[in-house]
């Protein structure tokens, strides 16, 4: 069979209406459908029918893309866990946040924090235990241990790579963004994943590492716009943009071309700080591209009851 590009379709919803400050909505329409043509090219899809291509594009049409922190669908779940994304990409699918850190030995597993003891059934750093210890252990949710090990980076990879509406965002924290994205170059999955970068070193190493992973920045001020952009050249990049930020920074984003990307998190980020339906309110509000959150289902529902 040969393959068909992508085909998209709207008129099952209603246009957003925005404030006045940013009142040309048809062209925040055109710029989504822009986006979504980026990023679908880059995730090389070999589609069958435009049935088949309308459902792998879908997520991207979304206003805006739901994105799950931590893979989970509700902070009651089990955080950076296989089996819970797969749970959450039933429920959706959205977008899975997941956070990546190397053991002893290099490997590159998901757990968020720089120690096992929240999470899991051991004690200690991460850092501090070979694979073979890694193993042993047992993934911990609110309701106790699982029977979960701690998944190897490389198998939820393997797991996305079958699953071609599977998107990822890559908080890579200390892991070198090289070493994050070799492995998503191997796996063809490139046009598939946001790399989060919190600074300007790590965002340079980004970018370098694959030309065509979608590469997130921190946007605070206008200036970084400036600053990214020029790193950036002629790549499309993400800001993430603070949740309380003025709204002339989103817009600026916006207007630079950037994906918009910013969150519902609490301090703690282990709960949101905003509701679904204030969420809900802000992403018809403003420019947003991608919405974290803790509770995707909640969102998904109070966005729809503003369409």
């Amino acid at each position: 069979m040969s393959k068909q590009k992508p085909v998209f379709y709207f008129n099952n919803r209603r246009p957003t209406v925005f404030p006045s400050y940013f009142p040309q909505a048809e062209l925040i329409m055109k710029r989504r459908i822009f986006i979504v043509y980026g990023l679908s090219a880059l995730m090389d899809l070999s589609c069958t029918s435009s049935v088949l291509a309308q459902s792998l594009t879908a997520p991207m049409m979304s206003h805006p893309l739901i994105c799950a922190h931590r893979g989970w669908t509700s902070p009651s779940g089990t955080e950076n866990s296989l089996a819970e994304m797969r749970r959450t990409h039933k429920a959706g699918p959205f977008m899975m946040e997941i956070d990546l850190a190397k053991d002893k030995t290099g490997q590159i597993v998901l757990l968020h924090d720089l120690d096992v003891d929240r999470t899991t059934t051991g004690h200690g750093p991460l850092a501090e235990l070979n694979q073979k210890a890694v193993q042993k252990l047992r993934l911990r949710n609110s309701s106790g241990p699982t029977g979960e090990h701690i998944p190897a980076y490389s198998d939820v990879l393997d797991w996305a790579a079958r699953r071609p509406d599977v998107l990822l965002m890559l908080d890579i924290k200390d892991v070198p963004p090289t070493d994050a994205l070799k492995p998503v170059r191997h796996q063809s999955l490139s046009g598939r994943v946001v790399v989060l970068t919190f600074h300007e070193k790590q965002a340079r190493e980004a970018f370098e590492a694959d030309p065509n992973a979608l590469v997130s920045v921190l946007v605070t001020k206008p200036d970084d716009l400036a600053t990214y952009r020029k790193i950036s050249g002629t790549r499309r990049f993400a800001a993430y943009v603070p949740q309380n930020s003025d709204p002339a920074l989103f817009r600026a984003a916006y207007e630079a071309g950037a994906v918009v990307i910013t969150d519902l998190l609490g301090p703690t980020a282990i709960v949101d700080a905003v509701s679904p339906d204030e969420g809900a309110q802000r992403a018809k509000a403003l420019p947003i591209d991608i919405l974290v959150t803790n509770t995707p289902l909640q969102l998904q529902s109070a966005l729809r009851k503003r369409l």
